[in-house]
């Protein structure tokens, strides 16, 4: 069972009397999903996956759209034997290469950093 808050978001699960979990670091973390770092970390993630998402859908939805409404231009050979719709079906299977390396990227330059200061934020509060 999952206990929500009251924006029926999903929080942390209650585990009281199961596998041993103190009923404490679930209000624990609960009170680090409400800190300033761990918004902006949850937000700057969210607004790289929507993008990301954004881009590939619509590079498929084009390609998908223009292969349906024009098949003459998906035919216009473009190197020897291999036509425009080809390229583009190429493009879509290696578009998960540079998506992947901007995500490593930018989870280096910009989450990492963000994760790592709560984690600091965190040890702090232990002490």
């Amino acid at each position: 069972m999952l206990s929500t808050d009251g924006d029926a978001q999903m929080t942390t699960p209650v585990l009281e009397g199961l596998i041993g979990a103190a009923p404490d670091k679930g209000a624990k973390f609960a009170a680090l999903q409400q800190s300033a770092a761990f918004s902006r970390l949850r937000s700057r993630s969210r607004r790289y996956l929507a993008s990301v998402t954004a881009l590939f859908l619509g590079a498929f939805t084009v390609t998908v759209a223009l292969a349906g409404w024009a098949p003459g231009l998906f035919a216009i050979d473009v190197l020897g034997h291999l036509n425009l719709g080809m390229l583009m079906a190429i493009g879509l299977i290696l578009l998960p290469i540079p998506v992947t390396a901007v995500h490593l990227l930018y989870a280096g330059r910009v989450l990492d950093p963000l994760a790592e200061q709560i984690r600091e934020e965190r040890r702090r509060g232990r002490q």
